[in-house]
Parts: C-alpha cells; sequence; structure tokens
C-alpha cells in the first residue's frame, strides 16, 4: 500500500501536464471550429500529442534513473520493498504514458468540437475497467495485477475515442 500510494503520488506530478494541456485543447478546439480554423485544429491536436509523447519520454527517463530517489523524496522510507514496488510501478507505468496523453488530448478535443458522448463512454470505460481489471487480475497476481491495470484499461479506452475522432468531419474537411 505504501509503495502504490508513494507511486501515484509521483504518478500525478507526471500526468498533470496530460491534463493540463487535454484541458487547453478543449477550448482551442472550440475556438478554432467556431472560428472556422479547421487546419489549426488538426495541427493543434497533432502538436498537443507531439508535445505530450516528448514529456512521456522524459517521465521513462526520469523514472528508470532517480525514480527510487523520488519515491524516498515522497515517503521517505528506506525500507527496500517499499521503494523497489514502487520504483516498479513507475517504471511499467511510465511506458503507457503515451497511451494516456492521447487519451487526455483527443478526449478534451472531442469535447471541444462538440462530441459528449464518445469521451463520456470511454471515462465509464475507464471506471468500469478499472473496477473489473482490479477485481480479477489483482486476486489473481498481486502487485502485478495492480501495475498492469491502468495499462490496460488506458489501451480499451483509447480505442473508441481514435475511432470517433478520425471519423469526425475536422478530419475530412478539406482546407
Amino acid at each position: 500500500v505504501a509503495a502504490f500510494t508513494s507511486a501515484m503520488r509521483i504518478k500525478m506530478f507526471f500526468i498533470c501536464p496530460f491534463e493540463s494541456l487535454g484541458i487547453a485543447m478543449a477550448t482551442y478546439c472550440g475556438q478554432n471550429l467556431g472560428a472556422g480554423k479547421i487546419e489549426r485544429i488538426r495541427r493543434g491536436i497533432l502538436l498537443a500529442t507531439g508535445y505530450t509523447c516528448i514529456w512521456c519520454t522524459l517521465n521513462i527517463v526520469t523514472a528508470y534513473t532517480i525514480g527510487d530517489w523520488l519515491v524516498w523524496l515522497v515517503t521517505g522510507s528506506e525500507n527496500p520493498e517499499v521503494v523497489y514496488n514502487a520504483t516498479l510501478y513507475l517504471k511499467v507505468d511510465t511506458l503507457f504514458y503515451y497511451v494516456t496523453a492521447v487519451i487526455c488530448i483527443v478526449r478534451n478535443a472531442m469535447q471541444g468540437l462538440g462530441e459528449r458522448i464518445v469521451p463520456l463512454i470511454s471515462s465509464s470505460l475507464e471506471m468500469v475497467g478499472k473496477i473489473v481489471i482490479a477485481a480479477t487480475l489483482v486476486p489473481m497476481f498481486g502487485y502485478p495485477g495492480v501495475i498492469a491495470a491502468e495499462p490496460i484499461v488506458w489501451f480499451i479506452m483509447i480505442i473508441p475515442l481514435l475511432i470517433k475522432i478520425l471519423r469526425m468531419p475536422v478530419w475530412k474537411q478539406k482546407t
């Protein structure tokens, strides 16, 4: 529990830019849609995704180089089991941040473009998926099940988002 809690605190710091850029994309897409600047919307989504991918890479490097120090900084614990398990969580989780970064950008961009249902479905899949996966994987695999739960859910969530946004008129209109 201590390892998971400390890893989650560090994770929240790591993914904060995804959420902030995602919220900015909602406003950006809505304003540009209203102004009829469709090409700016496409370019903005791609740039935001690129920027978050750079941040994802920095998170991975950080988790693999100073992850144990960050865990110590957050917990103050020198218990090797806590440090190891929290660092393991970060090392695995950060590898999948690319997926969650795209989720944040696309979900918010879609909301800015007026699509409300698919982002809601995606969020619901996240909640239900976490419950189901935690209820099945954790009893079967223990802590590795905890580590695997979110990345599995992210891959499930991203599917309806990508299908929908690529079918939206913003991707089909000529500039």
